[in-house]
């Protein structure tokens, strides 16, 4: 009775060490993402065992997403930047639907159906097999939003593994960038816009998504760093980014590029107003699409815009595209 006991114990043992390598090992190809986590500390370690003493792998900035395949006590099972490991609960925020850029995922199976919708329940868009590439913009409940054949669809996340860092990650220099933190750069996902039809496409996004990443900035009388900009150091700050010089002052922006009308504006061209603080064009912005720009607002630093409304309709100047 005594042999059978510890013969059982001995099986349920090698049942359960198994289980974990299985666990850790299967969880790159073949594992469902469970959620999106995104990182909410200013350095979160990755780490080779949920366990503090353990090794660490790498080490995430606050910001940067990580997809989420396990979990064991409180450590989650996630991978980043393309290296699996553990993360701690309490410095990862988690989404089960969220706009992500991921970047390119390869293809796990055959005759994989990519769908309307995120559920097997929703008819095939087009149809993938094993080594293509997908294009991935987004999650929701274990299903990836890809751009794939021309379209816009779901496949299940234990069809694609990841092949490139997530592009809004702090280690990502590739570029385009449908979203940042979740909200849209005025950039349409889309398989045309993904090609990079043209470099003047790329450079606009890169605009927008620079922009962006300053709103808050505080407002300051000649600024034209970080830490606090004036409505013209900042646009010749963010234009400089994407590598095009313009000119220091609204005065002298308002005379570069071409002359284009209200109705044509496209993300990253340049928005002028009238009669503000002073007589004669006295602002500018950077025009980041929806009908909206983003400029330094004497009274609330970097921050967005509706042109629609009444006071920037009666101070609409012009607008100029320089690239």
């Amino acid at each position: 009775m005594k042999r059978l006991t510890r013969t059982i114990c001995t099986v349920l043992a090698t049942i359960t060490f198994v289980s974990t390598l299985t666990f850790g090992v299967s969880a790159k190809s073949g594992a469902i993402t469970t959620h999106i986590g995104q990182v909410d500390a200013s350095a979160l370690r990755l780490r080779s065992k949920p366990s503090t003493s353990s090794t660490t792998l790498s080490i995430a900035s606050r910001g940067d997403y990580v997809v989420i395949t396990g979990k064991t006590g409180s450590w989650y099972y996630v991978e980043f930047d393309l290296t699996e490991g553990y993360m701690h609960e309490s410095y990862l925020d988690t989404y089960t639907a969220k706009n992500v850029e991921l970047g390119y995922g390869s293809v796990t199976g055959n005759k994989v159906n990519v769908r309307s919708g995120p559920s097997t329940s929703y008819s095939p868009v087009t149809r993938v097999d094993a080594g293509d590439k997908a294009y991935i913009i987004g999650f929701n409940d274990q299903w990836y939003k890809v751009i794939v054949n021309e379209k816009i669809g779901y496949i299940r996340s234990d069809y694609l593994d990841l092949t490139e860092i997530p592009y809004e990650n702090a280690a990502s220099t590739k570029e385009p960038l449908f979203f940042v933190d979740g909200k849209s750069t005025g950039v349409t996902p889309s398989a045309a816009a993904l090609k990079g039809g043209s470099t003047t496409s790329a450079t606009r996004q890169h605009i927008v998504s620079n922009a962006k990443k300053l709103l808050g900035t505080p407002y300051v009388w000649g600024g034209t760093t970080p830490k606090g900009f004036d409505c013209s150091g900042f646009v010749q700050y963010v234009l400089d980014q994407s590598g095009i010089t313009i000119p220091r002052t609204t005065a002298e922006q308002v005379k570069v590029g071409k002359l284009i009308t209200k109705s044509d504006l496209l993300p990253g061209d340049l928005v002028f107003l009238k009669d503000t603080y002073r007589t004669g064009v006295s602002h500018v912005g950077i025009y980041i699409g929806d009908g909206k720009m983003i400029h330094a607002s004497s009274s609330k630093g970097v921050t967005t815009s509706d042109l629609s409304s009444s006071y920037y309709q009666k101070h609409y100047h012009s607008a100029r595209r320089v690239l």
